[in-house]
This record gives C-alpha cells, structure tokens and sequence, in this order.
C-alpha cells in the first residue's frame, strides 16, 4: 500500500485511515482506491484496532473519482470505465463488510464517491463546512453505489440529490439522517476520536455483534439491486453523454448534452 496516497496509524485501539491527496481534493484515482481498500483490510485483520476512523487530509474529504483519470480512460475505451466501478465498489464493499465500527470524519466537499466511502462507514462525523452532494448527472457519469442511500434519507430527498446533482450542507444531512453529529471543523478529528474512544471501551465482542446484527437488519435484496443497477450502468457507460460531460469537464467548459 503506498504511503503517499492513503495513511494508516494507531491511537492507542483506535486506527485513523486517511486520504492524503489534498492538491487534488482527495479525487480518487484507481490505484488510491485499492490502496484505501488495502487500509481498511489491514484494520479488519489488526487485532489491536477495535475502530477505525477515515478522515482527508486539506479541504475536503473526497471528491470522488479523479475525472481526469476517468477521461484518459474513456478515450482509450469506454469499457476501461469499468474499472473506476469495479474498484470502488470493491472499496465501498470493503468498508461496508468491515466486522468493527468505522467512522467518516468527513469536511469539506464530500461527493459522489466519497460519498459512498462515507456512506458505507457505520458512523458519520461531519463538519460544519461539509457540502455532500451526488453530482453524477453534471458530468454524465452512471452509478451503482447509492443504492441503499435512500434508505436513509427517504426517496424524496434521495431523487431530489441524485437528480438535480446539488449540494446539501451538514446541517441538513444531520436533519436528513444522513450523518451522526455535526461539529466545528477544527475539532472535527477530536470528536471522531471521543467518539471512536467511547465505543473502543466497550466490549469489543459485543459491539461486533451489534455492527452484525443491524446491518442484517438493513440488508433487503441487495443482490437484485446490483443487478439490475448494472444494466444502467451499461446504458450509460457507452455513451456520447458522458464522453462529452468527461471531455467537457477537461475543457473547463459547459457541456452539451445529445441524450445519446
């Protein structure tokens, strides 16, 4: 795992995995999505690590993929896409199977993918600069990862974020559900870590089954889900849309959209 990209360290039973690309917003390339994937197993096998907190270095947590990355891909081939998907799917699966308690120490732009990192962690601390949103649609990309968002927030709210691509402020995701606690951003880390402390003095054993037991509870079908959230994916993909919303983005200009 590189140590440029994505850090790892302990806090006496605390792990703190951080994204560490601040001149880049925390975007996510590929190969930062398997280096975090690879954090957050190694705090899933470190017995000395009963929670762990995700946190971003600089002004935002993450912005989602690196779309500069993502148009080197698309102009190769279309299918090359697959692999921002693929990976960060693995990343949020990763998360989201962890047997302890993860937290999101989330401020700044948290986006698309760092949505979902956020999303998949059991816990959500957030700043009160904190803007999340789910863009997608902006730039013409497809999803797969919300799937279960609109369980949290509702499918009003759920549609009215992924359809209109716009940004909510943290005050508004804590009145939504969508994080735990809403705090001053320079105590942002203090709190995750009061937080994480509190939970490691509990036995370890109990909050594991705990973690278990209600995500079975929120499980419904997720398999179906994916399925059928892949031939979207498909429909979307391979289209002009979003090689001009990729092109355009680069371009720094507004793009056109043909629906094709």
């Amino acid at each position: 795992m590189s140590e440029s990209t994505v850090l790892y360290r302990r806090e006496g039973k605390v792990a703190i995995i951080t994204l560490n690309r601040p001149e880049a917003m925390n975007s996510m390339t590929v190969s930062m999505m398997e280096n975090l994937t690879a954090a957050v197993k190694r705090f899933d096998n470190d017995d000395d690590a009963w929670v762990a907190i995700i946190d971003g270095n600089g002004r935002s947590f993450c912005t989602g993929a690196d779309l500069k990355e993502s148009l080197g891909l698309i102009e190769e081939d279309a299918g090359n896409l697959y692999e921002l998907p693929k990976t960060g799917m693995a990343t949020v699966t990763a998360i989201a199977n962890c047997k302890k308690p993860t937290i999101a120490a989330i401020h700044g732009h948290t986006v698309a993918g760092g949505m979902l990192f956020a999303n998949a962690c059991a816990l959500i601390v957030a700043a009160e600069s904190t803007k999340i949103a789910m863009p997608e649609t902006k730039v013409g990309m497809p999803t797969l990862g919300y799937l279960d968002m609109w369980k949290v927030v509702g499918p009003r709210r759920f549609m009215e974020m992924a359809l209109t691509g716009s940004s909510i402020n943290a005050q508004k995701a804590l009145d939504w559900g969508l994080v735990n606690k809403v705090v001053a951003d320079d105590s942002l880390f203090d709190e995750a870590l009061a937080m994480a402390n509190k939970i490691a003095s509990n036995s370890p054993k109990s909050v594991a089954g705990h973690l278990k037991a209600v995500k079975l509870s929120i499980k419904y079908n997720k398999e179906l889900l994916e399925e059928m959230a892949t031939d979207i994916w498909d429909d979307v993909v391979y289209s002009e849309d979003l090689q001009e919303g990729l092109k355009s983005f680069g371009e720094k200009r507004a793009p056109v959209w043909k629906n094709k």
